[in-house]
């Protein structure tokens, strides 16, 4: 029996839902959810996320979670690791597709240490960004752990905010937690693919996308959350596009300028996905979604 589980990573708006369909139909997969925003039942059309309804392929972690509900990648990864097991007993090869990164390397590389923090603290932190600015949060990081300083780029803005928030909520600096050992929740081997493809196609890829998801409802779906009254501190309030269309809805901007910002911020969104990836995979194989035969019967020959 096949144990092997199959990863596929990559930028927005890079196709990763579609080729990881015809790959679970290739060979008998079943596609379990790896994109933290994906997770919300709130925002179908404003999140990309497929309507896993009408495939005949078996769909895991697909929103199910009201938007309310903060998940870490702790509890993210011990949901999976039941879903993975199950998938295998049914012999079918589980492959999980996203483009949250961190999920992925606590997959490859085990959990870190840290435990969670109490979410006052990052609004704490969120709070002194807004009033001072960037520069002194990081100067505030370097007085408390110049290790981490280091390392960390000083316009890394949540990097910068995750070391500070570690440190408050565990007394601990985070230089410290990296040198403990991770913990390994899922013990399976992995085939491990990454999308690259040219940047000016994916933001192309993004503008047609925000294009449709104005076609085809996407604020009347945000005037639905709305009226939901969630925090704006709940995760999915923090989807891109959300502050956007509420400007809109709220008459402060016009709809030309809702799309616009939302375009921009996804091709902000895809390049920081571009280059954590370059950064943290560099061993995984590089793939092109326009080629998804010669995917398919490679990872074939891989299992």
């Amino acid at each position: 029996m096949i144990d092997k589980i199959i990863l596929l990573s990559g930028p927005t708006a890079t196709g990763k839902s579609s080729l990881a369909l015809k790959i679970a139909e290739s060979i008998d997969a079943e596609i379990i959810n790896a994109d933290s925003i994906q997770l919300y039942k709130d925002l179908s059309i404003l999140t990309a996320r497929p309507n896993t309804k009408k495939e005949k392929v078996k769909h895991h972690c697909y929103g199910f979670l009201d938007g309310d509900i903060s998940w870490s990648v702790g509890k993210w990864i011990n949901e999976i690791n039941k879903i993975i097991k199950e998938v295998i007993k049914r012999k079918k090869i589980p492959l999980l597709v996203g483009g949250t990164g961190f999920y992925f390397k606590a997959i490859t590389d085990g959990l870190s240490p840290i435990p969670d923090i109490n979410k006052s603290i990052r609004l704490e932190i969120e709070g002194e960004l807004e009033k001072n600015g960037l520069k002194k949060l990081y100067e505030r990081l370097t007085e408390i752990d110049p290790i981490a300083s280091e390392k960390i780029n000083p316009n890394d803005k949540q990097r910068v905010m995750r070391a500070l928030e570690v440190y408050l909520g565990t007394n601990k600096r985070i230089s410290d937690y990296w040198l403990m050992n991770r913990e390994k929740i899922i013990n399976h081997d992995s085939i491990n693919f990454k999308i690259d493809a040219n940047r000016e196609w994916i933001y192309k890829n993004c503008d047609s996308r925000v294009d449709n998801m104005f076609e085809n409802g996407v604020i009347e779906e945000v005037e639905c959350l709305l009226n939901k009254n969630y925090s704006i501190d709940s995760p999915i309030m923090k989807a891109i596009g959300v502050n956007e269309i509420k400007s809109f809805l709220n008459n402060d901007i016009t709809i030309d300028r809702a799309s616009e910002l939302i375009k921009f911020k996804t091709h902000h969104y895809a390049k920081r996905q571009i280059t954590w990836m370059n950064h943290q995979m560099i061993s995984w194989n590089s793939i092109n979604t326009q080629y998804s035969n010669k995917i398919i019967n490679e990872i074939i020959k891989k299992l």
